[in-house]
């Protein structure tokens, strides 16, 4: 597959869906982040499991958690409904640990690294116009 980079705004696409790799959705609703469901997981580190609810829009890194998380501090991060694993086999290229990723509808998927404070991540989108039509809203969206 060809792989073409775009660079993507912080906060100007909204992840509406999100989904672990069972197919369970990690939108949640009841936890709003700007006025829109958070993407929430469970987090695991220094023998404490708690929640982590994460920024919906791609970009920016805001995140809000049940359990106090530390600079540096390396993560766990799981489905809060099946408890899979959400790392992937892909390493952080700044930190050199395995990095975790929400899939997405149509194939695509963010990944990131579970590094409290590193901002290494990326987006993939398999279905372009099918990814745009789910992550911008209408008055946004880029024509192709």
């Amino acid at each position: 597959m060809e792989e073409v980079r775009i660079k993507v705004p912080s906060g100007k696409v909204l992840i509406k869906e999100g989904y672990c790799p069972n197919g369970c959705s990690l939108m949640n609703k009841d936890k709003l982040v700007d006025g829109h469901p958070a993407i929430t997981c469970l987090v695991r580190v220094r023998g404490i499991t708690g929640h982590i609810h994460f920024n919906p829009f791609y970009g920016t890194f805001g995140y809000d958690s049940d359990i106090k998380l530390r600079e540096g501090d390396i993560v766990g991060l799981y489905c809060p409904h099946c408890n899979v694993s959400l790392t992937t086999e892909e390493h952080c290229n700044m930190c050199r640990v395995p990095m975790f990723a929400i899939q997405l509808p149509d194939g695509g998927e963010i990944r990131a690294c579970p590094t409290v404070g590193c901002h290494k991540h990326h987006l993939t989108i398999v279905d372009l116009d099918a990814q745009f039509a789910e992550l911008y809203n209408e008055e946004r969206r880029p024509k192709m």
